[in-house]
């Protein structure tokens, strides 16, 4: 696959994103999902979510705790990935997903070998603060061990954590996603500009003509999220963004880009 670029080219679809995996179908974060998303033709790059184990792996989980998505209970921080293993991550979803565990960043780079792009979303603990730089410098270590540098996009809604990444590394891609409660009356150029991030993210009910207007004169990516029916398809690919984050992005690629795909 070629290097990731944060907007398509001109007159192309926008990127369909598949948002932690193949998440409609399959437990979320998961390899399953995420092999899902791998094997279907069409689709750009795939949404996951990381955050630290005890002993500070990077691993691929959305909440801080593991009730929801696992059988284990409690932070997924004090417990080593040894230990996370031991937790069914697929049953929640379905029986046939009994066999499904965390996976570590490194193991889910591995299993897509470049075969997609790789949108890493950071997650923080509002409860557990990392020191500053820890989790950063655990991503990049992981991205540049699995020589995936030139194939991922690093988001965060925690845009101090996006700061220091840049401070980290003059180039790699970034993306802010916007939180409204937060960053209400901020436009994308400015979010964007405190990081030197190129692509800005928003939720389908947040995104105005005016941040998408401000965010192309910036010449900043815009990606939408999360979007799950043919109507909410339709009327964002009607705004001409970006990318489309989709729990079903099995099914949205064929929407966005028809004849393109050989299915």
């Amino acid at each position: 696959m070629q290097p990731y670029q944060p907007k398509p080219a001109a007159g192309s679809p926008p990127y369909v994103i598949a948002h932690r995996g193949i998440s409609g179908k399959a437990p979320e974060n998961t390899v399953a999902a995420i092999r899902l998303a791998v094997e279907t033709p069409g689709i750009d790059m795939i949404e996951l979510d990381v955050r630290l184990s005890k002993e500070e792996e990077v691993i691929v989980l959305h909440d801080r705790t593991l009730q929801r998505t696992t059988t284990g209970n409690g932070r997924a921080r004090t417990y080593t990935v040894e230990e996370l293993k031991r937790f069914d991550a697929g049953s929640w979803f379905h029986p046939k997903f009994n066999a499904e565990r965390i996976p570590t960043l490194l193991e889910v780079l591995q299993v897509v070998n470049k075969r997609r792009w790789i949108n890493i979303e950071i997650k923080s603990d509002m409860f557990f603060r990392e020191p500053r730089g820890l989790i950063e410098r655990k991503v990049l270590d992981v991205v540049e061990r699995s020589e995936y540098r030139s194939h991922v996009l690093i988001s965060s809604f925690h845009h101090e954590l996006l700061v220091t990444l840049r401070q980290m590394d003059t180039s790699i891609p970034l993306g802010v996603i916007y939180n409204i409660y937060r960053d209400f009356g901020k436009m994308p150029s400015k979010l964007a500009g405190q990081c030197n991030a190129s692509v800005f993210v928003c939720a389908k009910h947040e995104l105005t003509r005016s941040m998408l207007a401000d965010a192309r004169r910036h010449n900043i990516a815009s990606y939408v999220y999360t979007l799950n029916s043919p109507k909410d398809v339709q009327k964002i690919m009607n705004l001409e963004v970006d990318g489309i984050l989709s729990d079903n992005a099995d099914d949205v690629v064929r929407q966005v880009k028809g004849p393109l795909v050989a299915f």
